[in-house]
């Protein structure tokens, strides 16, 4: 018999932006030394949902401090890439479909376009993208200024993008990789990459052996190698460069290491212990370790270094100039500088990580760093999911506080319409902020859990439950002591020299009882890890760009009124058109349960699920429900 439907899937989102849009000309200024303005590219104050892929399942998302790109990932491990392309971080050329053109340098029409929208990296050229890499699933990926690293989940890096200092990790004379390419040599061959983090013109690439490699310029001994090689040449100051993977040594060797992070020129590393490491440019205190003196090697951060494990780390986010933590106690810390004047500006920089102390109190489980922008988002036992951002310079509204809010902030604030959106994740960039919201549980989901969180676990097993014990135990506790291994061994024809060889005793199979209580516990697991969204707050996020030429009307019959007939009209939650629910083909009885998509705009879903991940795959297409009391989205 079959196994019942799950209607819990695996955590995932949707890709949201606020802030800056017109990615080619962020951060400049025109001729009159002011911001661009671009009416079709304009600057958000508040997040909207980017509608060419309000219908794709995301569950990362991956930006710069220092640059105008972006990586989504998505539920099934593929890259979606967007942003500033100008030293080809997505590949160069870029299909004309995909870019909008700009003017560049002396106002001439620039021979690399952004792209305006996020678009999958496999629907590029085999010119652009290897089939070797479009083949792969991604699961990792980094953004530096100029130049982008993917990770596969077979532990491979690929780069592209700006590479004057090596920093894609290919040979420095191939000023830009124009196709996606693999970072070899350096012993990473022999290593599984599984994550990568990337600063303006060096990377570092984490293996699942613990270990970190470094490669880019040696300015500021972002490397960790303990040199710069800082020479003169000419008139100009010149530093090493490492186009190869290096390892990475120093207080980092034999440590396994589980995340990293780099902001400008300075990386922290963080190991299984809670220990974080810093090396790299060491000015205005952003490495935490109480000196403005460069970090030549990995060096222990000493407020993370008690022996108490609950005043240790578990999660580092790097910014431009300063540094953001979260302690096993799920408080914030920070170092460097994150203002223009006062504490935690350049002439009163925070030394070493000190407690954010307008935000203690909640559990935070996000932190994200951007150019001029902080961070933070929890999941609080009291307060539910809040969001909160702060930062000086914040041009483009970046912050996300709204539409006509401050867009500076010196203290954290609480963006009041990102209460009760539970945050997958958070990716803060130079000018524009990304974050993956979970829309809210389907009532079948709501159902599932509550019946699994109810699940009684079974009782204590009794004597009659368990497996009679094998009866020579003596032997068996003997067995688990090395064997020796016999001089020679003929056993395959019958026979040997020397001491038996024993075999890897089998382990006893679970009972019934304790499988069912390893099932309920599982279960009670799937169940805690529902989105927890207030369907009130998702209904108010806008989508960006505006839907233009939409109608109130029905596209099929051209009607705009609900009628026993037809049913209700409901509004598709990409491109926002309307369908009475027996206009379509088939018709629909009901209202749908979750998102709802239109026939065109649901063709276009993504919805497969590597079956690797153990996660169901999706029971039919997922459609727009109205819950009692929520804003509703039908049309009278």
């Amino acid at each position: 018999m079959a196994a019942p439907v799950s209607h819990i899937e695996q955590p995932w989102g949707r890709l949201l932006i606020a802030g800056g849009t017109d990615f080619a000309t962020l951060g400049r200024k025109d001729k009159n030394n002011k911001n661009f303005q671009n009416p079709d590219r304009p600057d958000l104050g508040n997040a909207h949902i980017i509608r060419n892929v309000a219908n794709v399942k995301f569950k990362r998302v991956f930006t710069s401090h220092s640059g105008c790109h972006a990586v989504a990932i998505t539920l099934d491990d593929q890259a979606y890439v967007f942003g500033r392309n100008e030293h080809h971080q997505l590949s160069h050329p870029l299909p004309p479909h995909l870019t909008v053109p700009h003017l560049g340098t002396k106002d001439l029409p620039s021979d690399t376009p952004m792209a305006h929208e996020p678009f999958p990296l496999r629907s590029l050229p085999d010119a652009q993208v290897p089939p070797a890499l479009k083949e792969q699933p991604i699961v990792h990926a980094a953004c530096g200024r100029g130049h982008t690293i993917l990770v596969t989940r077979s532990g491979e890096a690929w780069s592209a993008g700006w590479n004057v200092y090596g920093q894609c990790g290919h040979d420095e004379r191939d000023e830009h990789i124009s196709r996606w390419k693999r970072i070899k040599g350096g012993g990473i061959d022999d290593e599984k990459v599984v994550a990568a983090s990337a600063g303006t013109s060096h990377s570092l690439l984490l293996c699942e052996s613990g270990k970190v490699y470094a490669f880019g310029t040696g300015e500021k001994g972002v490397l960790g190698n303990g040199r710069t090689g800082e020479h003169i040449a000419g008139s100009r100051v010149l530093f090493i460069v490492q186009s190869e993977p290096l390892l990475v040594e120093g207080a980092i060797s034999g440590k396994k290491i589980v995340q990293i992070t780099s902001g400008q020129q300075h990386n922290i590393a963080l190991d299984d212990e809670g220990y974080c490491y810093a090396w790299g440019f060491g000015g205005l205190g952003r490495l935490g370790l109480g000196a403005q003196v460069d970090a030549m090697t990995p060096a222990l951060i000493p407020a993370f270094s008690g022996a108490n494990e609950i005043t240790r780390c578990r999660k580092v986010a790097a910014g431009s100039t300063n540094t953001m933590f979260i302690d096993n106690q799920n408080m914030v810390l920070l170092c460097g500088k994150w203002k223009t004047s006062g504490d935690g500006s350049a002439g009163q920089p925070w030394m070493t990580p000190r407690f954010v102390q307008d935000i203690m109190g909640y559990k935070w489980t996000h932190v994200s760093a951007g150019g001029v922008t902080l961070f933070c988002n929890a999941n609080d036992p009291k307060e539910g999911n809040l969001t909160v951002a702060w930062g000086q310079n914040a041009h483009y509204g970046e912050l996300a506080l709204g539409a006509g809010a401050p867009k500076s902030a010196t203290k954290p604030a609480r963006i009041d319409y990102l209460d009760g959106i539970d945050m997958l994740d958070i990716a803060a960039g130079q000018s524009t902020t990304f974050f993956i919201a979970r829309p809210p549980p389907t009532q079948a989901a709501k159902d599932e859990a509550k019946t699994l969180a109810e699940a009684v676990s079974p009782p204590p097993t009794t004597g009659t439950d368990t497996p009679a014990e094998p009866a020579a135990s003596a032997p068996a506790a003997a067995s688990s002591a090395p064997a020796v291994k016999p001089a020679i061994d003929l056993s395959g024809f019958g026979f040997s020299f020397g001491p038996p060889v024993s075999k890897p005793a089998t382990p006893p199979a679970p009972s019934p009882a304790a499988a069912k209580e390893s099932s309920v516990g599982e279960g009670k697991k799937r169940a805690a890890g529902i989105s927890t969204t207030v369907s009130d707050a998702w209904e108010e996020l806008p989508r960006w760009p505006p839907a233009l030429h939409t109608t109130d009307n029905c596209q099929v019959c051209g009607g705009f009124e609900a009628s026993d007939e037809k049913g209700e009209i409901l509004e598709c939650e990409k491109c926002e058109a309307a369908y009475h629910m027996r206009c379509l083909n088939p018709p629909l009885p009901d209202i749908p349960d979750g998102e709802w998509f239109c026939p065109d705009c649901d063709a276009e879903t993504v919805v497969a699920v590597d079956k690797d991940d153990g996660a169901a795959a999706p029971d039919g297409k997922k459609r727009k429900a109205e819950s009692d009391g929520a804003a509703s989205k039908k049309r009278k």
